[in-house]
């Protein structure tokens, strides 16, 4: 089949429009969230105590494939975790615990983008007890966590203070969305929890 210049401009146009529609569904569903500076977490941030090197980088789950950018993210003006701002990144919760040291890092990351294309956490739930996730600190440094229990929680019945706060050992939790869709809050009517411990 011969290209004609005519069939060429007309695909190169749609293949332009693929990009762009592409393009405008991450910045319109994507659009980084409004995050509320808090001088006073930030000022009890366990990151204070750590040096530039020591915070991560990039998290990647061999199981599933995921070897994404980490962003540090915040609160938003909920006065919740903040997401990142696209699906393919995850976000690191930079007032809580560091990745490698005591404490309770948190990380989350979207499960789809709301027209079907699987966000960096789709899978999350597919991880089994024992399986690795690795986090890669600013000076390259590649900690190794286990992963120690997978499960749900509804919504509103998500444990923080295990989430956020335990302190007996070097843990990694990674959260995302699961459940159904609920058209009235406009949000997963579940949460997805991945509780895994440093290794030794």
């Amino acid at each position: 089949m011969r290209l004609t210049p005519r069939l060429v401009v007309a695909v190169v146009t749609v293949a332009a429009f693929v990009v762009f529609a592409g393009t405008l569904v991450r910045a319109t569903l994507y659009a980084p969230e409004s995050e509320v500076a808090s001088s006073t977490l930030a000022a009890l941030a366990p990151a204070r105590a750590a040096t530039e090197g020591e915070l991560p980088r990039q998290l990647r789950i061999p199981a599933l494939g995921v070897d994404a950018f980490v962003r540090h993210v915040g609160l938003n003006a909920e006065g919740n975790m903040a997401t990142p701002g696209n699906f393919t990144d995850v976000g690191w919760y930079k007032y809580g615990g560091v990745p490698g040291l005591r404490g309770s890092a948190v990380m989350d990351g979207h499960v789809d983008n709301a027209l079907a294309l699987d966000g960096v956490f789709k899978h999350l739930g597919d991880l089994k007890v024992g399986d690795e996730i690795y986090v890669e600190t600013a000076s390259s440094t590649n900690l190794r966590f286990v992963v120690a229990e997978v499960t749900s929680y509804a919504a509103k019945d998500v444990p923080l203070e295990r989430v956020f706060n335990a302190k007996d050992a070097a843990h990694l939790n990674l959260i995302t969305c699961t459940g159904e869709w609920s058209r009235d809050s406009n949000e997963y009517a579940e949460r997805l929890v991945v509780y895994a411990t440093l290794a030794p």
